[in-house]
């Protein structure tokens, strides 16, 4: 999550009113996916690159904080001659290079006090306009020289780096403040931003400002616009702000010479993975071509639940005083539901965590970054403003190093949470899988068979399209499964916080056949291996 409350609380407000659409889960088909799909994680903060590199994840995400302009040359250059400070970037690249990663994204934000045109109408210190005309030039020396120095070419390189950083996205957020220009301005700022980036390697991949848009795709797996405004009656000015978003979505999208990735921000319920993903494709398609696209900012691997109070869908406004309750009780260690509220919300983060994963690579998406690595402790006081932000860090946070501020010092880190563990049990079954097909067992039924380096794992759970909230229980329906005459194994996630791998099921078909429960908790389902014992 970027940005201020404000920000995002306006868009979120406007977007919560749509109305989800009818979900169709017996949607079958399979994707070939461009190899090797990316799992990764952000923010990169220093201090736990060690801790999140034994879940076998090789990429990671740096947020704009410290890569922006203004904080690599916080004065302007005296006669030209830069005075550029890597310090903060050198140390976190490289730690997490050290660790073990090889792949990182890097935010690029062209916010920079000294050369922002104050006289823009939107300007902000918070946001990014566009520089000065005059300053334009030292933008583009500051994208330039910041690829050449982690592009290991040899030339300029940070001393000790140990792989190229490749990936660079131009702005964090469209439509929530991060980028305060129009979408004109923004086109120009991102044809400076490209050709800075080729002229100082040709590999390196731009991608095109992150597209956020909670509410309107959760349950919607087709991605339906016109039929949801057709069939809901919303007032004039919220449907023109619905359509303003989308056209300027369209216009970025219609220059596909400016960029390389396509990449939407994954704030909200896991539903709107698969619409979301398709929305854009066919958007590409209509421009006639198709780019990849990464599932970014997946700091609520969980739903959020609420925004400035307004339940996310599919949560409901019936379920608002619920859910408001349910997050003071999660802010409230004191509380005396406090560890039985955070157990089940431990549960639904690695959920979430899966399922958001599962659909991504299901849906033929080039990456995804999972997050938090910590909690956002300060959101803790407005729960029901920023959702469930102060607690979606996927370990314990201990404390911080003595020494440095706070947003520099390196963490301490603690317990891995359930989301960890999960995520490390995706890494290790699905990591480097080659394809992905999409079964069709039932209404409700989610599932999803990887080939996964010459072993078939399915993933599955069961979904009504309704939210549930602690102390209810979610409704679970049987599968069978034709099968051949094997033992097989089937794993549920691991949901508890001293539970890091739950036992295997040991299962045997019967005449060729498997029937077992599904429920919200998604299950792997593959043959049964000894070696794994």
């Amino acid at each position: 999550m970027h940005g201020t409350l404000v920000q995002r609380g306006v868009l979120v407000l406007l977007a919560m009113a749509i109305a989800r659409a009818a979900t169709s889960p017996e949607y079958c088909g399979s994707t070939e996916l461009r190899q090797p799909f990316a799992l990764g994680v952000e923010y990169m903060v220093p201090g736990l690159a060690a801790t999140y590199a034994r879940t076998g994840v090789q990429w990671a995400k740096a947020m704009g904080e410290g890569f922006a302009w203004g904080d690599v040359e916080p004065q302007p250059p005296i006669s030209d001659q830069h005075r550029y400070d890597w310090r903060t970037t050198d140390r976190l690249i490289l730690e997490y290079q050290q660790a073990g990663f090889q792949h990182f994204q890097l935010y690029t934000k062209g916010q920079c006090a000294w050369a922002a045109d104050r006289s823009h109408p939107q300007y902000s210190s918070r946001g990014t306009v566009p520089p000065k005309p005059e300053f334009v030039r030292y933008y583009a020396d500051y994208l330039r020289n910041l690829v050449e120095r982690y592009d290991k070419d040899g030339t300029d390189d940070a001393p000790g780096l140990l792989y190229p950083v490749l990936y660079y996205e131009i702005e964090a957020e469209w439509g929530t403040g991060f980028w305060r220009g129009t979408c004109d301005e923004y086109l120009a700022h991102l044809r400076v931003a490209r050709d800075a980036v080729k002229a100082a390697n040709r590999n390196a991949q731009v991608i095109l400002i992150g597209f956020f848009i909670a509410g309107l795709f959760e349950n919607n797996p087709a991605g339906e616009i016109e039929n949801v405004l057709r069939q809901r009656r919303y007032p004039l000015s919220l449907e023109a702000n619905i359509r303003r978003l989308l056209a300027e979505a369209d216009k970025l999208l219609s220059h596909p010479e400016l960029f390389d990735v396509v990449e939407f921000h994954s704030l909200s319920d896991w539903s709107e993975i698969t619409g979301m993903t398709r929305f854009l494709r066919n958007t590409m398609h209509k421009y006639g071509y198709e780019k990849p696209i990464w599932v970014g900012d997946v700091n609520y691997t969980a739903s959020p639940m609420m925004f400035w109070g307004v339940p996310v869908p599919p949560y409901t406004e019936k379920q608002k005083s619920a859910i408001a309750e349910t997050l003071r009780i999660l802010a409230n260690p004191n509380h005396a539901r406090h560890a039985e509220v955070m157990a089940w919300f431990r549960a639904e983060q690695a959920c979430g965590l899966v399922k958001k994963t599962v659909l991504a690579m299901g849906e033929g998406c080039a990456g995804i970054n999972l997050g938090n690595l910590e909690d956002w402790d300060i959101f803790r006081f407005v729960p029901t403003i920023t959702g469930t932000a102060a607690f979606h860090g996927m370990i314990d946070r201990l404390g911080f190093k003595a020494g440095t501020p706070k947003l520099l010092a390196d963490r301490i880190p603690g317990a891995p949470r359930p989301a960890y563990n999960a995520l490390a049990m995706v890494a290790r079954k699905l990591g480097g899988f080659n394809a992905v097909k999409k079964l069709a067992l039932g209404q409700g039924v989610y599932a999803y068979t990887f080939d996964a380096r010459g072993a078939e794992v399915t993933v599955l759970w069961y979904d009504d399209g309704q939210r549930y909230l602690p102390g209810e229980t979610p409704p679970a329906r049987f599968v069978t499964l034709p099968v051949p005459q094997q033992p097989y194994r089937l794993s549920p996630i691991p949901t508890e916080q001293d539970v890091p791998m739950p036992p295997p099921q040991r299962l045997v078909p019967v005449n060729g056949k498997l029937t077992f429960p599904v429920s919200v908790t998604p299950l792997f389902f593959e043959l049964w291996n000894e070696d794994q014992e």
